[in-house]
């Protein structure tokens, strides 16, 4: 059995480590999700873009 002391510091340590987790992923997750960033358009497209197309709207 582990002292009572000794059981603290590890659960400190573990929510520490999960709230660190928590900071990182949130910082990760601005930085690198894909849905966020805005879209590059380049000038060699050779399909329309869904906008501009009237394919399967009826007026």
């Amino acid at each position: 059995a582990l002292p009572p002391r000794t059981r603290m510091y590890i659960g400190l340590g573990v929510m520490a480590f999960a709230t660190a987790g928590l900071y990182i992923s949130d910082a990760m997750e601005e930085s690198l999700d894909p849905a966020r960033r805005p879209i590059k358009e380049s000038t060699s497209s050779s399909s329309p873009t869904p906008e501009a197309s009237d394919s399967g709207v009826s007026k």
